[in-house]
């Protein structure tokens, strides 16, 4: 079975769940609405071993951290829909500066990101493992995502192409997932 097929499979559950999770969300009752979740899995592995060693390696940087930048972009949808909206992606410069950056994602603690950035949106030792040879280079934006998507369907269909054609376009080779 394709990944298309468990997808289509999982659809029937997730429209079920959505019925019984969207009165228990308002309530503040998140963990119970979650507890019920029909999670997705794909089919076979999606790790494959690097063509060449990390050092000669271009690597780009995927977070679901829910970042924009203030005054520049659109501040990112607050929380999720249950409908067919794919989730926004925005594209962070590594060298933005980081007063700008705005959190929009409402769904976690930001005391650790306000704290040091680099815990969910790594910049800093990214850039020092470029800088030591660890890693042959870094794109030059993130591509940042609203974690908290129920509905994996436009996830899979426009998001995911999305973030593989400008990851292609820029020469990444490897991807780095960093969630919130």
């Amino acid at each position: 079975m394709t990944d298309t097929g468990s997808l289509e499979g999982w659809q029937g559950r997730f429209t079920e769940w959505v019925e019984f999770a969207k009165p228990l969300l308002p309530q503040g009752k998140a963990k119970d609405a979650f507890a019920r979740y029909p999670w997705f899995t794909t089919e076979g592995d999606p790790f494959v071993r690097l063509a060449r060693p990390a050092s000669e390696t271009r690597f780009g940087l995927v977070t679901t951290g829910g970042y924009s930048i203030e005054g520049e972009q659109e501040p990112m949808r607050g929380f999720p829909t249950f409908g067919d909206e794919a989730p926004q992606i925005r594209r962070i410069p590594t060298d933005v500066d980081r007063s700008r950056l705005r959190i929009d994602h409402p769904g976690y603690d930001h005391r650790y990101a306000k704290e040091d950035i680099n815990a969910n949106l790594p910049f800093d030792r990214l850039n020092e493992l470029e800088e030591n040879g660890t890693i042959g280079s870094l794109s030059e934006a993130t591509l940042v995502l609203m974690g908290l998507q129920p509905n994996v369907a436009p996830l899979l269909k426009v998001t995911i192409p999305e973030i593989v054609e400008a990851f292609r376009a820029d020469g990444v080779e490897a991807a780095l997932l960093v969630p919130s």
